[in-house]
């Protein structure tokens, strides 16, 4: 949508007026250009999955592109200054509209129409809160001045093209099982994704987004760029494991409390993937990395690289039926974790082999650990509710004993986060 200046924005210490108001504007008109694509592309999705609504649902939500671009660089600017306590406002204020108009319209009997409507709630508050703040500090002119932003463009370009190939990329299994397997079999594989993907796509984006404009702005440090980076790793490798591990402990509780018996048979597919979302997540900061040094045509031919790879092999997992698609993807996160550091990571930040793999081998023996104890645990009670309420607190305690002894930084960050938060409670 914003032709990938965003991060440039970000990434570039020293920007004129003139080179932001020429961005706003190619953002704006991206916008127009990519929803334009999308209303010729979304009939091919039609045909592709023989699902005819696809392409109203699709041109309903692609009005997105239309109306983000007027609000996403203040957006960006706000991120660069690290204001997240304005930002996580203005978020938690759309995200509650759209659940306010998406269950409205459900009850209404709209179907899936009602996610389309409570998205494009949200999408225009947001825009329209941007945009009303943040002209008040940055009012874009009315002039495009394309030799100025040579440098963004290119930035950009690769930046963009990583982000649709890794889109693709994190995606390209859905695909595959809607066409290999059937909308049925895609159904169970999704409930499990889209809950054992949750946590990382809750907890990343707050690390991240602070993280990588504190990375941009000592980019030239490299070890002060080093430590912030394998901090940034130990925090999320520690509290990913243990939510996941967590979550492999309860998934049948939480999958029948969730969804109901129906949807039982996604427990097992909910455990693996909590693997691959653990192993996943780790791999999630290299992108701020490469950003923030400006490599971002690394990380393009990574992606592309992988794009080319993992299609094949998911197609031979998924002869094996869904389960098999699921292990391939643990698989191929784990093979990935030595290569992610010896080329992309060592040269960018001079993390060794054992400064970058520590915290996740520390956070995985303690996994392990949870997991172990949790499995003791599980049929103690015929309660679900009690035995979620009692494992809950007796993991959580032993995962925070573990971290205290094994994991010191992490653990007394976090024993000083919960302290200053009573501190300011009284």
């Amino acid at each position: 949508m914003d032709m990938g200046v965003s991060n440039a924005i970000i990434h570039k210490q020293t920007i004129t007026q003139d080179q932001l108001s020429t961005l706003y504007w190619l953002n704006v008109l991206t916008g127009f250009l990519v929803f334009i694509a999308i209303c010729l592309l979304s009939p091919l999705m039609t045909i592709f999955y023989k699902e005819a609504e696809l392409t109203k649902l699709t041109i309903l939500v692609g009005l997105t592109f239309l109306i983000q671009p007027f609000g996403q660089q203040f957006l960006v600017l706000w991120q660069k200054e690290m204001r997240f306590v304005e930002m996580a406002k203005i978020d938690v204020v759309t995200k509650f509209l759209s659940l306010v108009v998406s269950v409205g319209f459900a009850r209404a009997g709209y179907g899936v129409y009602s996610l389309v409507y409570g998205t494009l709630s949200a999408v225009i508050l947001q825009t329209a809160l941007f945009f009303i703040l943040g002209v008040k500090e940055h009012r874009p002119r009315m002039i495009f001045r394309r030799g100025e932003i040579d440098e963004f463009i290119s930035f950009g370009l690769y930046q963009m093209g990583e982000r649709t190939v890794n889109y693709f990329g994190s995606q390209i299994d859905v695909i595959l099982i809607g066409k290999l397997l059937g909308t049925e079999a895609l159904g169970v594989y999704n409930v499990a994704k889209q809950l054992s993907m949750r946590p990382a796509q809750i907890i990343n984006p707050i690390i991240t987004k602070v993280t990588f404009p504190a990375m941009a702005k000592v980019q030239n440090d490299i070890i002060t760029l080093k430590r912030v980076y394998l901090k940034t790793i130990n925090y999320l490798s520690s509290v990913n494991f243990l939510i996941y591990s967590i979550m492999i402990v309860l998934a049948p509780n939480l999958v029948f409390i969730l969804f109901g018996d129906k949807w039982i048979l996604a427990v097992p597919i909910v455990q693996i993937l909590c693997i691959y979302g653990a192993l996943r997540s780790t791999g999630n900061p290299i992108g701020s990395l490469l950003l923030a040094k400006g490599r971002a045509n690394l990380g393009f031919y990574w992606n592309l690289g992988l794009l080319l790879y993992i299609p094949t092999v998911i197609a031979i997992a998924s002869k094996w039926g869904v389960l098999g698609i699921s292990w391939m993807l643990v698989f191929l996160s784990a093979s990935l974790i030595i290569p992610s550091w010896y080329f992309l990571v060592k040269p960018l930040c001079g993390a060794t082999f054992t400064e970058y793999h520590k915290p996740i081998i520390t956070a995985t023996l303690i996994a392990m650990l949870t997991i172990a104890i949790g499995h003791m645990l599980h049929n103690l009670f015929l309660s679900r509710f009690l035995t979620i309420g009692v494992e809950l607190l007796v993991l959580t305690t032993i995962t925070g004993l573990c971290n205290y002894i094994w994991n010191r930084e992490f653990g007394i960050e976090l024993y000083n986060m919960i302290q200053s938060n009573k501190r300011k409670q009284y």
